[in-house]
């Protein structure tokens, strides 16, 4: 039986304008532990992102039974937390990042003069991270080396895992795995060592509560857990990009790799945007892909997938099954595919790819067909492609005046790449709409939108040079009339396939 996976990513954006330690609430006399809110969480990347600070005074964590204070004589001292304690910062930095939605590994190593300093690998334009294993298995490399050559005192690495106070500190690659932050550590003259920090989702993965290092007393784990982070302090200033793989084939293709990309975007332009973020349209194409995955020799499903000028387009294999939006159309385009960027995160069944389209302008296009024709993209270069679009924003092109000063003819147009969503095959253009009609998707026709024709280059000689139709949502539009001959501006995402 093959295994069922669905790749339909959808993130979840954290918009709260407060800062970090607003979110620690103070108990009330009959909780056990304190509850802290947190974003639900997704599949880490490896990057870590500024935060903002805010002070905190409230106790944060009371998993421990308190007991009698010993006297001066009786206490012993913990070697353990006194070592620990060193990157409490790092402790309580990582817990800031779990409730921002963030479950990147960490590092932080503490220098021949007794400074800590904080270290991470940043993901780069090239849309590459490292898996969790990878993460931590990389940093464990790079500080034992520099343990051993005695240009630091110690390290440790914190990172998501499974540690339920069993002794299984592996990283969490599933939802089901997260169950504390554990810190893989090793001081100069001692063995490494490895301690978690268990916690508990809560009322729908809306709480969580950490439960306490059990090695640590109470007042240990208060003083970890109570730290001030300080704001503006650059707390990661060693940091390591990530480079994403990349070959050249015989056919002269370069090949990139990309594992953090995802359909999040091409959904939200279909459904629209608004419309997508209130709505489990997640649950909505899950339910699809496994009624697809039945037979239905009456075709009685089609009225469910495929609508007049979009289908949501099916995809099965052994490992892995995905369902993607594909605008239809007849344009064509003599294309020559000069470089390919796979989704490795999907099994290489989706892929970016891009070249020169007449011998004249570049263009890349997300590949519905890539699943089925991935051969015949890394070896025959020369192909006639079809070739539409998804807008994702839409807007009356009224301003005429370059920044510098110069003024458009009215028969300007011009498309260039997203600064926002690079390596998506996502492009800002200025479009004469050629043509336009309304159209309907699902089942109830509950999704209102029009089939644009834009005409994205402007050649004397050739009326349809580049001209694309592309589907848009009523609701990412920012006017409400169509008129053709009108100039438009907004964003929109290529896709394309094979002609034949």
């Amino acid at each position: 039986m093959s295994l069922f996976i669905a790749f339909i990513i959808f993130t979840a954006n954290y918009n709260n304008k407060m800062g970090i330690f607003d979110f620690f609430k103070k108990k009330s006399s009959g909780q056990e532990n304190s509850s802290i809110p947190v974003q639900e969480y997704e599949k880490p990347n490896v990057e870590v992102e500024e935060l903002e600070i805010e002070e905190i005074t409230e106790e944060v964590i009371d998993t421990i039974p308190e007991v009698s204070l010993p006297t001066a004589e009786e206490k012993k001292v913990n070697e353990q937390f006194e070592k620990i304690k060193t990157y409490k910062d790092y402790i309580v930095y990582s817990i800031a990042l779990q409730l921002r939605g963030d479950y990147t590994p960490l590092a932080a190593f503490e220098k021949e003069n007794g400074e800590v300093e904080g270290f991470a690998y940043m993901v780069t334009e090239d849309a590459y991270a490292l898996s969790p294993q990878q993460a931590v298995g990389q940093m464990e490399e790079k500080f034992e080396n520099e343990l051993q050559d005695g240009k630091i005192k110690s390290y440790v690495i914190l990172y998501h895992s499974q540690f339920n106070d069993n002794g299984n500190h592996n990283p969490a690659t599933k939802e089901e795995e997260f169950k504390a932050i554990s810190l893989s550590y090793h001081f100069k003259g001692d063995d490494k060592g490895k301690i978690g920090l268990p916690y508990i989702f809560e009322n729908g993965n809306e709480n969580i509560t950490y439960k306490g290092f059990v090695e640590f007393s109470h007042e240990e784990n208060n003083e970890i857990m109570n730290t001030q982070l300080v704001d503006g302090k650059d707390y990661f200033p060693n940091t390591e990009a990530i480079k994403a793989p990349e070959a050249t084939n015989e056919a002269g293709i370069i090949i990139r790799k990309s594992n953090v990309h995802n359909l999040v975007n091409a959904w939200s332009g279909v459904f629209g945007h608004e419309n997508f973020q209130t709505k489990d349209h997640a649950n909505y194409l899950t339910n699809l892909l496994m009624q697809a995955a039945v037979p239905d020799p009456a075709g009685e499903g089609k009225n469910k997938t495929d609508f007049e000028e979009v289908r949501f387009k099916t995809i099965f294999t052994e490992e892995l099954s995905t369902i993607i939006p594909e605008v239809k159309t007849n344009y064509t385009l003599d294309f020559e595919t000069r470089s390919v960027r796979e989704w490795e995160n999907a099994l290489n069944l989706h892929a970016i790819v891009a070249g020169p389209a007449r011998n004249t302008f570049g263009v890349w296009f997300f590949a519905t067909d890539y699943a089925e024709n991935r051969n015949i993209y890394l070896t025959q270069p020369h192909l006639k492609v079809n070739v539409s679009g998804i807008v994702f924003i839409l807007d009356v092109h009224t301003n005429t005046t370059l920044p510098d000063g110069t003024q458009m003819s009215e028969d300007f147009t011009t498309y260039a790449p997203s600064q926002d969503l690079p390596n998506y095959a996502c492009f800002d253009f200025i479009a004469t709409l050629v043509d336009f009609k309304e159209t309907e998707l699902l089942e109830d026709g509950s999704i209102k939108g029009y089939m644009l024709k834009l005409k994205l280059i402007t050649n004397e000689e050739m009326e349809d040079f580049f001209t694309v139709d592309a589907f848009v949502n009523k609701e990412n539009m920012r006017f409400e009339t169509l008129t053709k001959g009108m100039k438009l501006t907004g964003a929109l995402q290529l896709q394309g396939k094979i002609a034949g």
